[in-house]
Formats: C-alpha cells, sequence, structure tokens
C-alpha cells in the first residue's frame, strides 16, 4: 500500500469516527438553541477540557507554529507563553463571570450580553459583526493548513483543493448534523489523538537529534535564529492577541456559558497546564528549531508550514499519514466550533434580534443552515484564492487582532464600571477602523491589532468620560452576580431564575 492509499483510508477513519460520533450525539439534542448552540450547559470537567484542548490542537498549533520557529527562531517564544496563560489564567479570570451572567440570564451568545448591561442593540450588532469577522481568519487557517500538509505528504497525489474540498463539505455537514453536543466530543477524541502525536513526535526528534544537542547543531548552522531578534511590538502583538484576544472570540466565549457550573472552569483552568499548555508551549519549539538542523527535514525551506508531515514522510510514512489525516481531521474539530458559534451569532443577535423576534424550533434551525452554508462557502473560497494559502501564523494573527478591540467592551461589563455605553461603542469602531488601516498601510510600527486595541482604549476612555454612564441598577446587579457568588453568599443561580434574553 502507498502511502497516498494509506493516507486516504486513515482520513476514511477518521471521517467514520466523526460520524458515527455525530450520530449519536444528535440524538441527545433538544430542539431548543440552548441545547444546539451550549449543550443545555452541561459539560463536565473531562469533556470541556478536551474540547478546549482541541481548539488549540489546530492546524495553528501544528503546523504553523512549527514553521514560525523554523523561520523566525526563537523569536517565536511569545506563543509559548500564550498557551501557558490563555488556557489557565484567563480561564480563571473571565469563564466563571461569564458563566454566571449566562446562566442567570439565559445568554448563548456574547452579543446578547453586551446589549443586557449597555441597554444598546446597536452596541451588540458592532460587537457580533466584529466578533464573526475575526473568526474568518482563523477558520480560513483550518481549511488551507490541512489540505497543505495533505498534499505535502502524498507528494501532490491529493491536490490542495481536494483537501480543501473534504474539509468544507465534512465540517458544514457535521455542524449541520450534530450541533454542540457534536462538536465536544469530536473536540475531545482530537484533543486525545493529538495529545498523543505531540508526545510522540517531541519524542522521536529528540532521539534523532540527540536531546539538547539539537539546540548546539542548529546554532552552529544558523546562531541567528537562537537569538531573540528583538521586534518588540511584534512581540508584543502576538502575546496580546494570541492571550487577551482569543478568550473574548465568540467560540470560546460560548464554551464557557456551556459548563455546568463554575468550579467545572475551575477545575479545567487549573489541569490545562499540565496537559495542553506545556504540549503546545514546548514542543513546537523543539521541533521547529531542530528542523533547522541541515538535513533533518527536507523541503521545509520550502514550505516551512509543514514540517511535522514532511520529517514523518521521510523517516516514518506510515506514521505520516496517520498523523497529516488527523491533522486535516483536527483542522475540522477546530472550524466546528467556529462554525456553529458564527452561525448562532448571525442566528441569535441579527436575524432573531432585528428581523424576526419569534424565530423558533425548525425555522431557527434553517437560518442556522443557511448561515452555515454561507460562511462555509465565503472561507472556501477564500481558501482557494491566490491569496488565502498564506503563512498560517500571519494569516490568523489578522483574527486575533480583531478579537483584541472586543476587550475592552467585554472588561466593561466583568470588571470595569466606568465603560459607557457610548464609550464601548465608539472604541470599537475606531480600534477597527485603525486596525484596518495600519493593516493596509504599515504605517506604525506597532501592528494592526496593537495599533487598533491603543485607539480603541483612548477612544474608550475619552468618550466614557463624557457620556452617560450604564444604568447604577444594572452595574449592581451584575457586581452583586458575581460577588455573592465568589463570597459563598448564596447557591449558584438555579435555572428557574432564569430570565431569557432575544
Amino acid at each position: 500500500m502507498t502511502v497516498t492509499q494509506l493516507t486516504i483510508v486513515v482520513l476514511a477513519v477518521f471521517m467514520a469516527a466523526f460520524i458515527g460520533i455525530s450520530w449519536w450525539t444528535s440524538r441527545q439534542n433538544s430542539a431548543t438553541a440552548g441545547s444546539y448552540v451550549v449543550g443545555d450547559r452541561s459539560l463536565g470537567t473531562f469533556p470541556l477540557l478536551l474540547s478546549m484542548s482541541a481548539t488549540y490542537f489546530s492546524t495553528w498549533t501544528l503546523l504553523g507554529s512549527f514553521g514560525s520557529y523554523y523561520r523566525d527562531g526563537l523569536w517565536f517564544t511569545a506563543f509559548g507563553t500564550w498557551a501557558v496563560i490563555q488556557v489557565s489564567v484567563y480561564v480563571w479570570l473571565f469563564g466563571g463571570r461569564i458563566w454566571l451572567a449566562g446562566k442567570r440570564f439565559g445568554f448563548i451568545t456574547p452579543g446578547q450580553m453586551m446589549e443586557h448591561y449597555y441597554r444598546s442593540p446597536v452596541l451588540r450588532l458592532a460587537y457580533t459583526l466584529v466578533g464573526i469577522c475575526a473568526l474568518v481568519p482563523v477558520m480560513l487557517i483550518q481549511l488551507t493548513g490541512g489540505a497543505t500538509a495533505l498534499e505535502s505528504l502524498t507528494d501532490g497525489a491529493i491536490p490542495y483543493t481536494v483537501g480543501v474540498t473534504i474539509a468544507s463539505v465534512s465540517v458544514a455537514t457535521v455542524v449541520l448534523w450534530a450541533g454542540f453536543r457534536g462538536t465536544v466530543w469530536m473536540d475531545a477524541f482530537m484533543g486525545v489523538f493529538f495529545g498523543a502525536v505531540m508526545l510522540f513526535s517531541l519524542a522521536f526528534v529528540a532521539g534523532r537529534t540527540g536531546y539538547l544537542d539539537m539546540f548546539r547543531s542548529a546554532a552552529e548552522a544558523d546562531p541567528s535564529r537562537l537569538v531573540v531578534s528583538g521586534r518588540p511590538f511584534e512581540m508584543l502583538e502576538l502575546w496580546l492577541g494570541l492571550s487577551i484576544g482569543a478568550w473574548v472570540l465568540p467560540h470560546m466565549w460560548q464554551k464557557f456559558y456551556s459548563a455546568r457550573d463554575p468550579k467545572v472552569l475551575g477545575k479545567v483552568a487549573a489541569i490545562s497546564p499540565f496537559w495542553t499548555s506545556w504540549l503546545m508551549a514546548l514542543v513546537p519549539m523543539f521541533i521547529g528549531i531542530a528542523a533547522i538542523v541541515p538535513g533533518l527535514v527536507p523541503g521545509a525551506d520550502e514550505n516551512s508550514d509543514s514540517i511535522l508531515p514532511l520529517l514523518f514522510a521521510e523517516y516514518l510514512p506510515i506514521v505520516g499519514a496517520l498523523v497529516v489525516a488527523g491533522i486535516l481531521a483536527a483542522a475540522m474539530s477546530t472550524i466546528n466550533s467556529q462554525l456553529l458559534s458564527s452561525a448562532s451569532l448571525v442566528a441569535e443577535d441579527v436575524w432573531r434580534r432585528f428581523f424576526d423576534r419569534e424565530l423558533t424550533g425548525r425555522r431557527l434551525r434553517n437560518v442556522n443552515r443557511v448561515v452555515v452554508a454561507g460562511l462555509t462557502l465565503l472561507v472556501y473560497l477564500i481558501a482557494l484564492s491566490p491569496q488565502g494559502a498564506g503563512y498560517l501564523v500571519p494569516v490568523s494573527a489578522l483574527g486575533f487582532g480583531l478579537g483584541l478591540q472586543l476587550v475592552p467592551t467585554a472588561l466593561g461589563v466583568l470588571y470595569l464600571r466606568g465603560i459607557t455605553p457610548h464609550g464601548a461603542l465608539a472604541g470599537l469602531v475606531a480600534g477597527v477602523v485603525a486596525l484596518a488601516l495600519v493593516a493596509i498601510t504599515g504605517l506604525s510600527p506597532l501592528g494592526p491589532g496593537l495599533s487598533g486595541l491603543a485607539v480603541n482604549i483612548a477612544v474608550t476612555a475619552v468618550v466614557s468620560r463624557f457620556t452617560a454612564p450604564v444604568d447604577p441598577e444594572q452595574v449592581a446587579t451584575y457586581r452583586h452576580l458575581f460577588s455573592r457568588y465568589y463570597r459563598e453568599e448564596a447557591p449558584i443561580v438555579r435555572a428557574s431564575e432564569q430570565e431569557g434574553v432575544r
């Protein structure tokens, strides 16, 4: 059996597993939007931990980060900082508060919370649209990365176009069928699998390069890549975008809603550094730097984002087939939650809120289906364009930069009392405009995301200083909700207390 044939067989097995999981989980979905979008807020520690880890074990981690370490050297260690901080500190700081408000008022999207707190439908719409736009580049790299890896391993026998098409059709079908529970259990399946792949890859490369002697060999080949090359603003933007910008993206926000209770989120925050974080921080760095050693990874210069499949294609083609087919499946397990989140935002925050307040049941599902199909087609067409198949990290950095623009508005709900509705809206709009201008012109040394955030914060602060604050009773309601739980003055909010927000 050739490598191409073996890869096809392995990919077929993964697809069969995905279909089986989708069928099993679809039987547990009820007809409510809360079931389809956040799984009835019923996730325990194990599935939520693995679902979050699979969201991180995407083509960003399994392909893009390896390539960035190879191209940029140790400068890319900002990625490792994010890997430790994002999964633990930010889940701990924000996850419990997001869950409490979602449970109390029946939120299933971030935009619902923004409108309820700030009493601003326009802010809800703006927040939702920016969130969806932020997810498009992150979804894009899942398709392009998986398809590129498949093409690399099979030496073009499975073309890039075929890989993109398989992933697009498969993920759209699964999302429409299985909903949130399906994406969670597919994520859990892939989280375990790729945790094992990362550990095996580390052991394999370490054995071939003499373990820590690898750094000496890499330094002899190209000492410049083992010295941090400066670029402080670029590093800061990378770190902020990956850490603060990532937790506020809609699909992560909705994972916070889905937990059974805040204690589950606390356990996820405590366990993650010992599972997801160190794997993402250390394995890409070790293998990406090892690839600098001459002859270890043939073809790395021409296709640095495919170091892992190129490595196994050279030494262990059988394992390579498993890894690459799994990379494509991992890309699907990441994009599925992002696609589901985007569809729910359009259905709840745009269509139901502004066009059809009575949208429920089958009609709501139909809107979700149309949005999933439309977004899948959009990302598919971008992936096939000449600009779509760029380096994975720079492409996705645009999405995380847009995510940064959501942070001041979100912090106004969760922590900062001084942000007004007009200040939040003006800052969000100004930040996005500044990001776009810098991305197009390259005039600011800060980079697009950081420039947008700086403008965002400044405009938010100035406008908030001169406009009407949030209703004091509303502020008190949220602060009391947070404080009474963390001080253990009252039990967790019961489902009967939910008010529901549309």
